[in-house]
């Protein structure tokens, strides 16, 4: 009878280890998903967006973004990428970022309405290149008087 509670213990003690692992690894997940970036004094956490699939998804079906709360697209090279509302419940900012952490071009306060037009950086009437894109509230970059410009450091 000892040895049967002992083993139940030692299986009780060995399962709740690795509870334990498997939720630390997945906050540990979740966080590196999960970056802290400024633009001047105003900070952002952002979720990062750099595979395919996450980039595709966007913010598509999300309820809402938090004051502060953003997606960052990362990109493996400098392009002319482009953003649309596919399957957006809200309006948001878009912010277009060089190499150089510099904003280059700003869309503020895109409606999911716009779908299925494709949203680029423009300058003169001409494409821009970015490695970034920020997607953030609607009206944060007015608000914060954020303008292009401004470098992002993360």
């Amino acid at each position: 009878m000892k040895k049967i509670i002992i083993s139940i213990s030692i299986g009780v003690i060995v399962l709740l280890i690795l509870s334990f692992i498997f939720i630390a690894k997945n906050e540990q997940i979740k966080k590196q998903n999960v970056k802290t970036l400024k633009i001047g004094e105003i900070t952002l956490n952002v979720k990062i967006a750099n595979t395919n699939a996450e980039r595709i998804k966007g913010l598509s079906g999300k309820k809402s973004l938090g004051e502060n709360e953003g997606l960052l697209f990362i990109f493996k090279k400098e392009d002319y990428h482009g953003i649309w509302m596919k399957n957006m419940k809200f309006p948001i900012d878009i912010a277009w970022i060089n190499k150089d952490k510099k904003i280059i071009y700003i869309e503020n306060n895109v409606s999911p309405d716009t779908y299925p037009k494709v949203f680029y950086a423009f300058k003169n009437n001409l494409p821009m290149l970015s490695f970034y894109i920020l997607e953030t509230k609607a009206n944060f970059f007015e608000k914060y008087e954020i303008k292009t410009g401004n470098k992002l450091k993360f």
